[in-house]
């Protein structure tokens, strides 16, 4: 899990290529216990935009979200406290993993394409 003020996490969102500037529909979040890295699927070494995690730390993980789920957790920031903290973690307890926010009580979950640091058993299905 990561920890991030909702203010910089939904600012590292927005500095997300547009889909259709994509050539692959993802988005790369990786977390090195210490900030949250955004880039894509078409080049995973390049940042884009880095923020500073919070509070709790947890060992390192990397997920390549859906970028068309990029609009629906934006959306549902904006209706969030920008002050706040959210929770921003992996979920591997079935295939495929899912990525999941969590603040206030309220929880968003979205599929990803893939999810290099889950256990072997529970990497997404090779497409």
């Amino acid at each position: 899990m990561a920890q991030l003020v909702i203010q910089d996490f939904y600012g590292l969102l927005s500095r997300a290529p547009r889909r259709r500037d994509l050539l692959q529909d993802g988005i790369r979040l990786a977390y090195d216990g210490s900030t949250l890295a955004l880039s894509t699927a078409d080049t995973p070494d390049t940042m884009i935009a880095t923020t500073a995690t919070r509070g709790y730390t947890t060992t390192a993980w990397e997920v390549t979200a859906y970028s068309a789920s990029l609009d629906t957790v934006r959306a549902w920031m904006r209706t969030l406290d920008d002050g706040d903290l959210i929770d921003v973690t992996p979920v591997w307890a079935r295939a495929p993993a899912m990525i999941a926010f969590a603040t206030g009580g309220q929880t968003g979950a979205f599929p990803v394409i893939a999810c290099p640091t889950a256990p072997a058993d529970r990497h997404p299905p090779a497409t």
